[in-house]
């Protein structure tokens, strides 16, 4: 089968690299089908390089993957749904095949996205090997709609059958070759790195467990390691970033993946995200080791009222603590609070702003107000106060921002306090000279 598979992310905040989708379309590959992978980041006109992609390719089958239903910012809200809408009917315009799509934001909404796009047939959830059954019984023209994940039509309806989350243990990650360096290279990073999927806490803003499921699913810590030996020994990668929504957790499990990449000699400039409350003076040296130069502090707020209204597993004297561990260690910090969640008061988010000159961050920056997700507690808290109806499934965005303070109040109150802190931005300088000083992909393997 000609499968036309096309990436329709563009959204180049942080230019994310297209791992899961390159992973399907070689998954695809490996079933013997023949794969043009389209990636759209980057793209003037993506609708154009996709239907210039169709009518060349001649596809059997067009595959489209959505990665985000929005940016969730309030400040700079971004849809991309019209853009990707327009990708898909230009592929259409120019060519018959049916289409299939998937991604993160597909398996929140699939039944609002297979009728929005038009669509023949979706598949939600992360398992390749359903991808892999479904693509291969309509590929012998008998589609197999028993497939787990599969979304469809019957009678008119949308007929969604239950997905499966397996993560990314055991996978071979050789997407490489699939994408093309040069249309990420505007990134700080070249490269991203799955260590685990899967996060059991139970935060009252994050709807995580739907696409990746309430469990730790790890990746094998050698097999990191190896991945990041060949982005080193490939030459074009000097820095990488670990995607796991808190890497430090489970700690055990993220201290082996650090031993195995400094015994491998697979050190690269490493960034990713920490959760604060587990976590170690080891755990830091082990990452500095590594090659780790920063990690994006996952602390919502510096009061512990509000961090117990978002149900987070820690407090503030974790996140002040753990802001020490790193500064001795020679890590920086990107710290990067939302104002206006559950709970927060005036007087909280002057908490907050009182100790951030005591965090010390590397760099920080704040937001205003929780994007509402579908099954979370906080949805349930904005339909018990009336900020959406019971029906509403948050398709389109809402925003949270606590009654009493409001926006406009909260983007005033961090305005003062950039005026009072003028000299907080310095903090960036040292870790500038570091980042351009340290270079870990020289670095030879050690003894741990």
């Amino acid at each position: 089968m000609r499968i036309l598979f096309v990436q329709t992310n563009t959204y180049r905040l942080l230019w994310p690299q297209p791992i899961g989708p390159a992973l399907v379309a070689r998954r695809l590959q490996e079933d013997g089908h023949e794969v043009e992978f389209v990636d759209l980041m980057g793209e003037a006109d993506p609708a154009a390089a996709a239907r210039s992609a169709a009518s060349r390719f001649a596809p059997d089958l067009a595959c489209f993957t959505i990665r985000n239903r929005d940016n969730q910012s309030a400040a700079h809200y971004d849809d991309p749904l019209p853009g990707i809408r327009a990708v898909i009917e230009a592929v259409r315009a120019a060519s018959p095949a049916p289409h299939l799509l998937g991604g993160t934001a597909f398996t929140t909404y699939p039944a609002r996205l297979l009728d929005m796009m038009g669509a023949e047939y979706g598949l939600a959830g992360d398992d390749l090997a359903q991808v892999s059954r479904f693509v291969t019984s309509l590929a012998a023209g008998q589609p197999d709609l028993a497939t787990p994940g599969l979304v469809y039509r019957r009678d008119g309806q949308v007929v969604a059958n239950p997905f499966t989350l397996v993560g990314y243990r055991g996978q071979h990650f050789d997407y490489q070759r699939l994408v093309d360096p040069r249309r990420y290279r505007r990134a700080y990073w070249q490269a991203a790195v799955v260590t685990r999927t899967g996060c059991p806490e139970r935060c009252a803003y994050c709807d995580t467990y739907r696409t990746f499921g309430r469990e730790f699913i790890l990746r094998e810590p050698a097999a990191v390691a190896e991945e990041l030996l060949a982005f080193k020994r490939g030459g074009r990668v000097r820095a990488a970033f670990l995607i796991d929504s808190g890497f430090n957790r489970p700690l055990d499990h993220a201290k082996a993946v650090l031993e195995a990449i400094i015994r491998a000699g697979a050190q690269l400039q490493l960034y990713g995200i920490y959760d604060p409350g587990e976590g170690d003076d080891e755990f830091f040296r082990l990452y500095a080791r590594a090659g780790g130069m920063m990690f994006t502090v996952f602390a919502e707020s510096l009061s512990d009222a509000v961090l117990g209204e978002l149900a987070k597993p820690f407090g503030v004297a974790e996140v002040l603590r753990d802001a020490r561990g790193l500064r001795r260690a020679g890590v920086g910090m990107m710290f990067m609070p939302t104002f206006g969640g559950p709970g927060e008061t005036r007087e909280t988010v002057a908490e907050t702003l009182r100790l951030v000159p005591k965090l010390a961050p590397t760099m920080c920056d704040f937001g205003i107000g929780w994007r509402i997700q579908p099954g979370t507690p906080l949805r349930d808290r904005a339909v018990a106060e009336g900020l959406l109806a019971e029906d509403d499934d948050c398709f389109d965005a809402t925003f949270y921002i606590s009654p009493a303070t409001p926006r406009d109040w909260i983007a005033a109150q961090i305005k003062r306090f950039r005026r009072r802190h003028p000299l907080l931005p310095l903090n960036a300088a040292p870790f500038a000279w570091r980042a351009m000083t340290t270079w870990p992909w020289r670095w030879p393997a050690e003894a741990v």
